[in-house]
């Protein structure tokens, strides 16, 4: 294997995804050598044709199915992941709104369980660095609950949408242009997304001396040394050999996405930590949340501007919502027609709408290893144990009247269509909470610098991190945690 520049600070990344990404990103930017094991092979196409901000055509890869899992909570619970170069960002629509300072402080109205070990001003500046590399489309002003991000195409809500806007405001919401990673405006890519974390940032890290990318390489085990109490190797599988290897490491980054990362960590288990690497207070694998996620569509009684990029609709104020409970609106096309039509400013009746809710992570919604199950290298599949409960669902139900008000509000008459029920666990691809920060042992396995108490050269970076849910998407929070993370361990790599 190749010797790197500064390799006796070698740190081993795990995954390829945003957070893999940015963590390696940000430790080659600081002169730290980074090897980073990906168990995909070959990377995901497609096509994207964009001309003028509209995306003309859209061709994504279909999300490869995953069964290696059971399910103890809602029998409909599903699980998708991305074993390529690039990971889910292969799949990715590029929403990439910023948590809201509130968003990190709100669960403590609930419990202590529920307090961030982090604020937003802790990481504002790597939302900065993050967004840099996205190129994103969207507003450069604050609105309530959404803070403006860094944004290299600015657009703006069409003049026929400031009513709602203004009715937004008078609830405390805002109404915006949903962030973006939409790229160039003008721009023909062979994958099906604008941004995709292996041809936006690790290809590019790729001419480093410092950077070197192993494909094939799932990894297995990080292995403890208990005398020197620190990890000292990865074991991986290697697909293209069919055999282990070892890789030696002063640190280790875990990015392989909010379940996978979990599994590794049990997997690991060893005398030290036998339920699971660093797993001495029980907490690994518990505190599992996801989205809640609807589609539906309304007609409206006379036309408006069809939105293209999409707008979204903030959530209602933290200090009048209950603790953790919340819905955010994005509003865009439907059909064929209206998406030609948007190119060109035209006007429709009809507007799509994906809701997204939250929900009070608790410790019974978890992962566990499941008792006899295997995966293919004879380590148990994960079983995963969650379920929207009666006011989470209630939350997303009363989201439909609500935004049915305020268009109603602002002049304009709606008919709700048909609901499509996706009201299960899995829909919204947006699982974290298993390998949580927090401030205590007792409810979290990381510290705010994203390591493992008990295992300080090991860095957890991905959504599993999350200490609660937000009704937000989850990627960009994630990239600009992983972003700080690296840059802590950077540094203190460099005083060994």
């Amino acid at each position: 294997m190749a010797q790197h520049q500064g390799g006796d600070r070698r740190v081993v990344v795990i995954g390829s995804g945003p957070a893999g990404a940015m963590a390696a990103h940000e430790l080659i930017r600081n002169g730290i050598a980074v090897t980073m094991l990906e168990s995909g092979t070959e990377f995901q196409g497609g096509l994207l044709v964009r001309l003028m901000g509209r995306n003309l055509l859209r061709k994504v890869p279909p999300m490869r199915p995953n069964d290696g899992f059971t399910v103890s909570g809602d029998d409909k619970t599903n699980w998708h992941m991305n074993l390529a170069p690039g990971g889910l960002s292969c799949q990715w629509t590029g929403a990439v709104p910023r948590f809201a300072p509130e968003d990190f402080t709100e669960g403590e109205r609930l419990d202590a369980r529920y307090r961030w070990p982090i604020s937003y001003s802790d990481i504002a500046p790597y939302y900065d660095r993050a967004e840099r590399l996205l190129q994103i489309t969207g507003e450069r002003l604050d609105v309530p609950n959404l803070p403006a991000g860094t944004v290299a195409f600015p657009h703006h809500l069409p003049q026929s949408w400031q009513g709602v806007a203004k009715v937004a405001r008078s609830h405390g919401q805002g109404f915006t242009v949903m962030p973006l990673a939409d790229g160039p405006q003008n721009m023909v890519a062979r994958r099906g997304t604008a941004f995709n974390s292996f041809t936006a940032i690790v290809r590019k890290l790729m001419r480093s001396p410092n950077f070197q990318l192993l494909t094939g390489a799932h990894a297995l085990q990080l292995e403890w040394n208990g005398e020197k109490k620190r990890v000292t190797a990865v074991v991986f599988h290697d697909r293209a050999n069919a055999c282990k290897r070892r890789l030696e490491a002063s640190a280790v980054v875990v990015a392989c996405g909010a379940l996978s990362s979990t599994k590794l960590l049990f997997d690991s288990a060893c005398s030290d930590f036998p339920d699971g690497l660093g797993n001495a207070e029980g907490v690994l694998g518990c505190y599992l949340h996801d989205h809640p996620r609807e589609w539906w569509s309304f007609e409206l009684d006379k036309p408006i501007t069809l939105l293209a990029p999409a707008a979204y609709l903030t959530r209602l104020p933290h200090a009048t919502s209950k603790p953790l409970m919340a819905n955010s609106w994005t509003l865009g096309v439907v059909t064929t027609k209206d998406k030609i039509l948007s190119r060109f400013g035209g006007q429709g009746k009809t507007v799509g709408v994906q809701v997204f809710g939250s929900m009070v992570p608790k410790a019974h919604h978890r992962v566990r290893p499941a008792d006899k199950k295997t995966d293919t290298f004879g380590l148990p599949i994960l079983d995963i144990c969650i379920q929207f409960d009666d006011e989470v669902i209630a939350n997303m139900v009363r989201a439909r009247g609500h935004l049915m008000s305020v268009m109603e509000a602002a002049g304009y008459r709606a008919k709700l269509h048909d609901v499509v029920p996706q009201l299960f666990p899995g829909s919204a691809v947006h699982y974290g909470g298993t390998a949580r920060m927090h401030g205590s042992r007792q409810y979290g396995m990381l510290d705010a610098r994203n390591r493992i108490y008990d295992v300080s050269n090991v860095a957890v970076c991905d959504a599993s991190c999350f200490t609660t849910s937000s009704e937000k998407n989850p990627t960009l929070t994630v990239m600009a945690i992983a972003a700080r993370a690296a840059e802590y361990l950077a540094t203190d790599l460099k005083r060994m």
